[in-house]
């Protein structure tokens, strides 16, 4: 017990030695996440090379070989959503999207940044939605691939999946739960909306075959021995580890045998409190009859500093350095604080805290390898000590 209170208490530690104030630091988080992931960002541009001048948009995606999309364009005094093949003209004003080091190549090739707003000059039918993924029939798809979306009365701008946003291009592979914002005109924005499904009910009954499929192969692989040199005891990384190293490998292979990772938010929340709840329950009902024996015991009580030491000098301490020299925010510490020690009762309060999954993100990244590590720690410890 006193090993879980002391991780909560590092979490609350921490916030109190940094200063933390939760609202700040989630703007803080928020601005950071915008500079590492390579958010997609708009610009308008002035087409002002006169070498660009006669060639289409598509010899411009390929002299720039990036991901970029033109959503929207004023051509003749008209707004438009462009084909590749539209040619270019001096004057032209390009809507451009595009992560943020590759707007800038395209600036140098265009031309500069002016002060226009074509969203606000939209005419006749050119309209913008966001579109779900929803069709099964579309999904392990290279976008590109799919049937129906090679039409020119559309243009996907951005892609969002699982929080991260995204430029569409022709190599991505579309998934469940996918939100795509669709620019055109209103019979091909509904048209691209029929394709991708767009039927949000279909996404609340939950796909639950892939999850229990990937427990029972995590029960598999956390119950294959392997061994380590100069470690004479075959590890195993158990009923925890082998379950999350099988769920983060469907995460990223999945979609290439057809495996649905997309669970509703409600069920996502649902599993992870009772996951929760059973763990605390089951180490409750093992230890508890114990428990008044040892607090008869005055070494007990050694042991709980002992625990108390371990767990907070520790956490407290990397999660100083993590804070100023690796410019962690605190939500992620805490995520990483929780993985360290594997222990859900503090990742649910984490994110509790944060509102958010940014720790169960963190968690998720260290949790595997500190599984691992303390396996192999606990041997090597024998046999130091033996």
């Amino acid at each position: 017990p006193f090993g879980v209170i002391g991780i909560l208490l590092s979490i609350l530690l921490l916030k109190w030695i940094l200063g933390i104030d939760t609202e700040k630091e989630k703007e803080r988080h928020r601005k950071l996440q915008v500079l590492r992931s390579g958010r997609p960002l708009s610009q308008h541009l002035l087409m002002d090379n006169k070498q660009l001048e006669g060639k289409s948009l598509r010899d411009v995606f390929r002299f720039l070989d990036e991901p970029i999309v033109i959503s929207r364009m004023r051509h003749q005094g008209e707004v438009i959503t462009p084909t590749p093949e539209q040619l270019l003209s001096h004057g032209d004003i390009l809507l451009v999207v595009a992560p943020r080091e590759v707007l800038a190549k395209v600036k140098v090739l265009i031309g500069p940044e002016v002060d226009e707003n074509l969203k606000l000059e939209e005419r006749g039918n050119l309209i913008s939605r966001h579109v779900v993924v929803t069709r099964h029939e579309v999904t392990h798809k290279r976008l590109g691939d799919v049937p129906g979306l090679a039409q020119h009365h559309f243009t996907m701008t951005r892609l969002q999946r699982a929080g991260t946003e995204m430029v569409p291009n022709g190599n991505i592979f579309l998934q469940l739960g996918d939100i795509i914002k669709v620019v055109g005109t209103r019979d091909g924005v509904d048209y691209a909306a029929g394709v991708l499904g767009n039927e949000v009910k279909r996404l609340d009954v939950p796909d639950l075959a892939a999850i229990f499929i990937g427990i029972a192969l995590g029960i598999v692989v956390g119950s294959i021995p392997f061994t380590l040199s100069h470690v004479p005891v075959p590890v195993k990384i158990g009923l925890a580890g082998g379950p999350l190293i099988v769920s983060l490998l469907l995460t990223r292979f999945g979609g290439r045998f057809y495996v649905n990772n997309y669970t509703t938010t409600s069920a996502n929340m649902m599993m992870r409190e009772l996951g929760i709840a059973l763990f605390l329950a089951s180490v409750g009902l093992s230890s508890g009859e114990a428990v008044e024996t040892a607090l008869a015991n005055p070494a007990t009580y050694v042991w709980i500093l002992y625990a108390l030491a371990i767990t907070v000098l520790p956490l407290v301490s990397i999660g100083l350095l993590a804070y100023f020299f690796a410019r962690k925010t605190y939500f992620e510490i805490c995520g990483i604080m929780a993985g360290a020690s594997t222990d859900p009762p503090a990742l649910g309060f984490a994110v509790q805290m944060a509102d958010s999954d940014v720790p169960a993100i963190s968690y998720a990244t260290v949790y595997p390898l500190t599984m691992i590590l303390r396996i192999i720690a606990a041997q090597l410890l024998i046999l130091l000590l033996a």
